[in-house]
């Protein structure tokens, strides 16, 4: 099995296209005019927008990119197929603190001895053999890449090893002190929050145990991947997270696990039918852009057979 498909079935990566509804009416001010990739729900009058949690209100893009200037870490949520969301991850790379340390959840510790100083993207993709780790097309990625080859900006490696990840999945109880102690940096409501994501996005093939799991998986891997860019930046350097838009949520995401500054943008497809920031819990978040949807596609039926052999997958992680 690749490496992104063992995480996105196994450690829950579809967290990053859920979507929280809650009713309330407020319209947008502003929506500053982008040209996307994707076409559905273009018209929404969502799309384009910056929603600030601290203003309670749309803001205006210069706005989010002067917020980036003094936290120590920025995190960068996505959904990790979409264009438009690596588009923008590159407008934000162009406008983080010189010199910013980038890490990327599409590489793992195993990737860190390849990555050198002044590397270009082909570089990158070559030396970390991007085309075989399952990962959506570097094409997509490119853009992200391009700007910090263009800003000097030195990448990172952040995931764990499959194999690390597989020997925690083995050995839960050995862990069982630590993974609590993960857990209980988590907000009370983002423990619930994040077993029922994890449930939901797992299209109810997910047991409690597994669930249980998966949740020890989560906390573990955000934990791993905020140790793995905190202790690689230098004095007063900035770091930047690019991660699944699950990752970088303030709930239960990586911001639990840093003990610095943080800011937060997840970059969120909007939807027919949910009209108003609110009813995408945009609270999650520092900032949320809003962009077109991609696809019309249910994640319960593209991954259907994949749900099934994670099941079976589990069960002779029992014997």
């Amino acid at each position: 099995m690749t490496r992104f498909a063992y995480t996105v079935l196994v450690w829950c990566l579809l967290l990053g296209g859920c979507a929280t509804v809650s009713a309330t009416s407020q319209t947008p001010k502003e929506k500053p005019a982008t040209s996307w990739q994707a076409s559905l729900d273009v018209d929404h009058p969502l799309v384009g927008s910056v929603w600030s949690r601290r203003a309670r209100q749309v803001v205006d893009r210069e706005t989010l990119f002067e917020a980036l200037r003094q936290p120590a870490i920025v995190l960068v949520g996505e959904r990790h197929d979409h264009p438009d969301h690596h588009a923008l991850q590159a407008q934000i790379l162009g406008r983080v603190r010189a010199g910013a340390s980038v890490g990327f959840e599409m590489l793992d510790e195993l990737d860190a001895p390849a990555l050198k100083p002044g590397m270009t993207p082909q570089d990158v993709a070559d030396a970390t053999q991007w085309s075989s780790s399952g990962w959506p097309a570097f094409a997509l990625y490119q853009p992200v890449f391009e700007v910090a080859h263009r800003r000097n900006l030195p990448i990172r490696a952040l995931h764990p090893s499959r194999k690390r990840l597989m020997s925690r999945a083995r050995n839960l109880a050995v862990h069982e002190a630590e993974t609590a102690e993960l857990i209980e940096r988590l907000p009370a409501a983002g423990r619930a929050e994040l077993r029922q994501d994890i449930r939901t996005s797992h299209c109810g093939q997910a047991n409690a145990a597994m669930v249980t799991m998966m949740v020890a998986a989560q906390v573990f891997k955000d934990h791993f991947m905020a140790r793995q860019l905190q202790a690689g930046l230098d004095a007063d350097q900035q770091g930047v997270v690019i991660a699944g838009n699950g990752h970088v949520r303030r709930d239960y995401g990586l911001p639990n696990h840093l003990d610095v500054e943080t800011v937060s943008i997840g970059l969120i497809e909007v939807r027919s039918g949910l009209m108003t920031p609110q009813d995408y819990a945009p609270e999650r978040y520092d900032y949320v852009w809003f962009t077109p949807r991609l696809d019309d596609v249910d994640p319960c039926e593209k991954y259907r057979e994949a749900l099934e052999n994670m099941k079976r997958r589990y069960r002779k992680l029992q014997r």
